[in-house]
């Protein structure tokens, strides 16, 4: 599957922009943690609610201090 399939796919069966960006986070961090152009280069890759260093970056996302 295209990563353009990928993300129409996510935009049809996501009724909220959260949602949406929940599942393009979990894409890239199965990206990320697969791809074998990137594995070498990261040695962790988390999810921003389990990323260690969040707290010290605001602790939220873009779209929560929008709300």
């Amino acid at each position: 599957m295209q990563f353009t399939s990928i993300l129409a796919k996510y935009r049809a069966i996501s009724f909220f922009e959260r949602n949406k960006g929940d599942r393009f986070e979990r894409l890239m961090l199965a990206y990320l943690r697969t791809d074998p152009k990137y594995t070498a280069d990261f040695a962790h890759v988390w999810l921003w609610q389990d990323f260690p260093g969040r707290a010290a970056l605001g602790g939220a996302d873009y779209l929560s201090e929008l709300s």
